[in-house]
């Protein structure tokens, strides 16, 4: 099992975003986070990737987690051959960073300050390839994607069924039908 919660809540202030939750993953399965904004997706991602503690509940994790917000954050002033070096120094990882880039259609030299929303999205994918965790846990990764860009989510989602579980939050509903083996669907408290 890589990720179980049991009976997670969730609480800001007076205010209860996530009630009783409990939910289990294992390796090979991609969950698609469905509701509107407000319902928890991405405070759900937060507690699994263990960046909020639970008000109530308990998770438990196996194996490296990465967790990609929603937009990523990266040094603006970095380029992306530095992020990825970065990136397999401090994590380690597996995977040659030129080829990724050239996979992903990104420049090598260029300041991330120069990049479109989209091209930081598939820089963040392609750290996910290189650092290969066992866990994905993606907020709405689809979003400032254009055709080509989708397509290489697609084919990096079908990867990882090859050894990780993959959690995505997102509105898109044609694209957790294609994806996903099963949804979780979240309401606004």
């Amino acid at each position: 099992m890589l990720l179980r919660l049991e009976a997670i809540s969730k609480r800001f202030g007076r205010d209860w975003v996530l009630r009783d939750l409990s939910f289990a993953l294992d390796r090979g399965e991609v969950v698609a986070l469905l509701g509107p904004n407000g319902s928890g997706k991405t405070t759900l991602l937060r507690l699994m990737a263990g960046l909020l503690k639970p008000t109530r509940g308990r998770v438990e994790r196996g194996g490296r987690v990465l967790f990609l917000p929603n937009p990523p954050a990266f040094h603006r002033h970095l380029t992306a051959r530095e992020h990825l070096l970065y990136d397999l120094a401090f994590h380690g990882g597996r995977g040659d960073w030129r080829g990724a880039l050239v996979r992903f259609g990104l420049p090598e030299n260029l300041p991330l300050a120069a990049f479109s929303s989209g091209m930081k999205k598939r820089l963040a994918l392609a750290r996910l390839i290189l650092l290969g965790p066992d866990l994905w846990l993606l907020d709405e990764p689809e979003t400032a994607l254009d055709g080509e860009g989708r397509e290489l989510l697609l084919k990096v989602l079908q990867e990882a069924r090859q050894g990780a579980g993959v959690v995505l939050a997102t509105h898109d509903r044609a694209l957790a039908a294609q994806v996903a083996d099963r949804t979780l669907e979240l309401g606004v408290a």
